[in-house]
């Protein structure tokens, strides 16, 4: 087989809803592979850094990372004239519910799956030819490569030991050669509760193997979309034969004990491990002591039982004897029958080198975010780092943002809220239960004379607290008034409210003094204006009324003279 690629595909597997994003940086703090880069407050998947492992979609409180979907694309195939095969991992049976282990095939066959299978079919070869290689190999250690999330994170994090990985394909590509052995033009589909192997079946050395990879959530809604009932199905058998104990696959131990290799917990040569922190330290541990050990892991913690899509609320406990009960209930056939070990290398992938940032460039980002000095830096990991210097390495890394620090934000904003209260205009004053003074702006102490030295000393000494008084009674929670405050000659807009959670009440005065003032004197002016115009009235009617009279004994004496010289003329 070729070496193992990059994926290639433009859809990464696992990706951010941004819409959801909401700045926790949960996903940054768990990612086990620092594939997380903070963009305008923004958590992006580096698909270059992404090992597929799901560990952020199952941490994310807001559900805003998401895994490819392939749905759609399953169903086109089943729409197809081609043959599609169903591979099912068996975790299936943790999954689902004991009365729907027997009916799963039959329903899968009404989805239109010519060939329903189990995955344990190819575990048995993936135990078989691991138990060959490592036999083969005594002079080193070796890592077991049934977990593609494992794999990607040593070939990603731990390069040096990528020589350590078992070349053999994991159960899911061995029972896809299996079946298209017996269906040369069938698309396989695998089915199970990991995202990762979505990653694995674009790996170069796979993708003419499987052609889509269902999670069981996925497999739940292609159910539904096919309007096909669980409970109206009848029971049936897979169409192959598990050899084995392969259906303990998902269990930790599970592949040691199908192979028949030594599976003792108390055992030095071999070791069973699951979730990410044991993992990592199994690694750490062969990097650093060099000792002969068989490593098999499982990146889930408690193995395949608790895969990032098992959003059903299952327990593992639970899953766990299903798996056991299935398993002893369905013993294995034995098997003659040589495994089908096909070498698959595993390449260490090579990142970008590290960039080497100087001291002063560390200590420079530390200091704008308020880290002048050692004892400023507080690790607190709420930015998703270990430390603050990881941070601000990340930051120069382009990985993280300054605003990133949640308690120099803090300080940022509780310093802003301090400045704008100080520069209020409006006098601020804020009293405990007792209405004794906890704190005044410098606004309120220029309007009322005051100084510091009365904090503590009750609101009464200054002014009158009946408004306070009010609040204090828990009849109101808000009183607005406004307030003549003579002694200092002024008149107050006065808001008070309470806040309840501190038992406390704030006062906040707008000085309307001038704007009454300058409203009396307007009303004095309107008064006066009034007046006048009224009595200009009064002098217009006056004046109108003489020249009437005026006008009409002029009238009256024109007529007499013009009679008198008609009467003349006439003569």
């Amino acid at each position: 087989m070729n070496a193992v690629s990059l994926k290639n595909q433009k859809t990464p597997v696992v990706f951010t809803a941004k819409a959801r994003c909401r700045d926790c940086y949960r996903c940054v703090r768990v990612c086990p592979a620092g594939a997380i880069r903070m963009h305008d407050g923004q958590a992006q998947v580096l698909p270059e850094r992404c090992i597929a492992c799901g560990t952020c979609i199952i941490n994310c409180p807001q559900h805003a990372k998401e895994y490819r979907p392939e749905l759609t694309k399953v169903l086109d195939m089943l729409a197809s004239d081609e043959p599609v095969a169903l591979s099912l991992a068996p975790s299936f049976v943790s999954y689902y519910h004991e009365w729907q282990h027997r009916r799963l095939p039959s329903a899968l066959r009404l989805a239109g799956f010519r060939l329903v299978g189990e995955t344990a079919v190819g575990a048995w070869h993936t135990a078989q030819a691991s138990k060959e290689y490592i036999e083969a190999n005594p002079q080193q250690s070796h890592i077991c490569t049934a977990c593609p999330a494992v794999v990607n994170y040593v070939r990603h994090c731990f390069p040096e030991l990528a020589g350590l990985l078992v070349p053999v394909a994991s159960p899911m590509r061995m029972h896809a050669r299996l079946i298209k052995e017996k269906l040369p033009r069938a698309k396989v589909v695998f089915a199970g509760p990991c995202v990762a192997k979505k990653d694995e079946a674009a790996w170069q050395a796979a993708q003419e193997e499987v052609n889509a990879v269902l999670t069981f959530e996925e497999l739940d809604e292609l159910l539904k979309i096919k309007e096909i009932d669980l409970k109206l199905c009848e029971e049936s058998s897979f169409d192959e034969t598990v050899s084995g104990q392969a259906r303990l696959f998902p269990l930790e131990g599970g592949l040691l004990r199908t192979a028949g290799m030594d599976d003792n917990l108390l055992s030095g040569q071999t070791l069973a491990v699951s979730g990410f922190r044991e993992v990592k330290q199994a690694l750490e541990a062969l990097r650093e002591t060099g000792e002969k050990m068989v490593v098999e892991p499982l990146w889930c913690k408690n193995g395949c039982v608790a895969g990032p899509s098992f959003s059903n609320g299952s327990n593992f406990v639970n899953g766990r004897r299903r798996v056991l009960d299935f398993s002893g209930k369905n013993p294995g056939s034995k098997s003659e029958a040589l495994s089908r070990f096909t070498r698959t290398n595993f390449d260490p992938l090579v990142r970008q080198q590290k960039t080497i940032h100087s001291e002063e460039a560390i200590l420079e980002v530390l200091r704008k975010t308020g880290k002048h000095t050692t004892a400023d830096e507080l690790n607190c990991t709420a930015c998703g780092y270990p430390s603050c210097r990881e941070k601000a390495i990340a930051v120069l890394d382009g990985m993280a943002e300054i605003q990133m620090c949640m308690p120099f934000m803090r300080r940022t904003a509780e310093s802003r809220f301090e400045t704008i209260v100080a520069r209020d205009p409006n006098g601020i004053v804020l009293l405990a239960e007792d209405l004794s003074i906890i704190h005044m702006n410098p606004a309120f102490k220029k309007m009322f004379s005051c100084s510091d030295a009365l904090l503590g000393r009750k609101i009464s000494y200054l002014i009158d607290p009946d408004t306070f008084e009010k609040l204090a009674g828990g009849n109101e929670e808000v009183v607005r008034s406004v307030m003549h405050f003579a002694p200092y000659n002024l008149i107050c807009h006065v808001v008070a409210y309470t806040l309840p959670e501190q038992r406390q009440f704030a006062g906040i005065f707008v000085d309307i003094t001038d704007r009454q003032s300058s409203r009396e004197k307007l009303d004095e002016l309107k008064s006066e204006a009034l007046i006048k115009a009224q009595e200009l009235v009064d002098h217009q009617i006056g004046m109108a009324q003489e020249m009437a009279k005026f006008l009409g004994e002029h009238t009256a004496k024109g007529e007499l003279l013009l009679k008198r010289l008609i009467d003349a003329l006439g003569k």
